[in-house]
């Protein structure tokens, strides 16, 4: 028994030294991410690949000039939580066997607060109820969300990216490309069931009270604007009004709502009767953004091109004195049913951005 014994320790010795010796190798094939392009605060996944005399063994030690890493080291992969400010970040990993060491970096590219370009199949938005929706592929493989309201009730629905982030404040900024693969809206009103709206696209944003607020505060932003020039003529402005530029019927409306300590709501709107929100034709997909700045002041962007310049969100805030700071909760997309439920606008959704270090065009 005391012969097998020694025996053993013998060839456990001589296959160590083997591993440990001149057999030992280690090359890192390569250290990779999950993505190219990443947003302020996402966790992402990162991992190494390596050829080694002893995988089992092999130890990482992983290293980041910005973010945090989020799992236990020793691992061939990672969890990297990107920072709350964009740049571009660098992370590190040392891959060790025995006494051979390799390090390899990879550069994060981080570009704003946040984003959702609909790549994979599950997404950061939340859907309302009573809506088709799918994930499509354009002929160049680009993908994209295809959404249509699918309700005999209902003439609007919405999809919501929630931030979930108490210190994300104005300024801020939202855009989405997006417009109509079939039946662009080109009616005043859409009446569906016993329900009826005008036929407008809208961004909205809804915004919490901050500690700085003294429960008083800005409770809801939004645009909402006629995506296409209407058959039956653009609605007037209530109460004999007139536009900012002076017409009696609009097709751009902006709403600010605060609400004060005791619950009570104020609401201020604007009209806006503008040539360069309601050109969408079918198949022809553009970007549209809302901001509000370091100011106060809302403005709007499509294609690229400011369009709109507001002291609504300023003016209310002025004149309810409203204290302290804006805080987003979440970001919805209102999109709206064919009038009667016939000719349902199918829409086309891509390429969200939200970003609090630039106004996005």
């Amino acid at each position: 028994m005391k012969y097998i014994y020694q025996l053993f320790i013998a060839l456990f010795c001589t296959i160590s030294f083997a591993s440990c010796g001149e057999d030992e190798f280690l090359e890192i094939d390569s250290l990779s991410a999950d993505g190219n392009e990443f947003f302020c605060n996402q966790k992402v996944k990162v991992w190494m690949c390596v050829n080694s005399s002893d995988l089992w063994h092999t130890d990482y030690e992983w290293d980041c000039d910005g973010g945090i890493l989020t799992q236990p080291q020793g691992l061939s992969e990672m969890t990297w939580k990107a920072p709350s400010v964009p740049g571009v970040y660098t992370i590190t990993c040392k891959a060790t066997v025995g006494g051979k060491s390799q390090v390899r970096s990879h550069k994060m590219y981080v570009s704003s607060y946040y984003f959702e370009k609909f790549e994979k199949s599950s997404h950061s938005f939340t859907l309302q109820s009573s809506n088709t929706n799918s994930l499509k592929k354009e002929a160049n493989g680009n993908q994209y969300l295809q959404i249509r309201v699918n309700s005999a009730a209902e003439v609007k629905r919405y999809v919501r990216r929630a931030f979930d982030d108490a210190s994300l404040y104005t300024p801020f900024s939202t855009r989405l490309k997006l417009g109509f693969e079939e039946n662009v809206p080109n009616t005043q009103k859409v009446k569906v069931g016993s329900k009826e709206e005008n036929a407008v696209l809208e961004y909205r944003w809804n915004l919490r009270s901050d500690p700085s607020n003294q429960n008083a505060y800005i409770n809801q932003i939004r645009m909402l604007w006629y995506p296409s020039t209407v058959t039956d003529e653009y609605p007037s402005v209530p109460n004999g009004g007139t536009t900012v530029e002076g017409t009696t019927d609009f097709n751009v409306q902006l709403i600010a709502q605060y609400t004060s300590a005791t619950g009570t709501k104020v609401t201020r709107n604007e009209y806006h009767k503008l040539n360069t929100m309601n050109t969408f034709v079918a198949k022809e997909y553009k970007t549209v953004s809302m901001s509000v700045d370091e100011n106060d002041k809302l403005l709007a962007h499509v294609a690229g091109t400011e369009v709109l310049n507001s002291d609504i969100v300023a003016n209310l805030r002025t004149e309810m004195q409203c204290e302290g700071r804006m805080s987003i909760n979440n970001w919805e997309i209102y999109f709206i049913n064919g009038n009667g439920g016939r000719n349902i606008p199918l829409m086309y959704m891509d390429d969200a951005y939200g970003s609090n270090t630039e106004i996005l065009r």
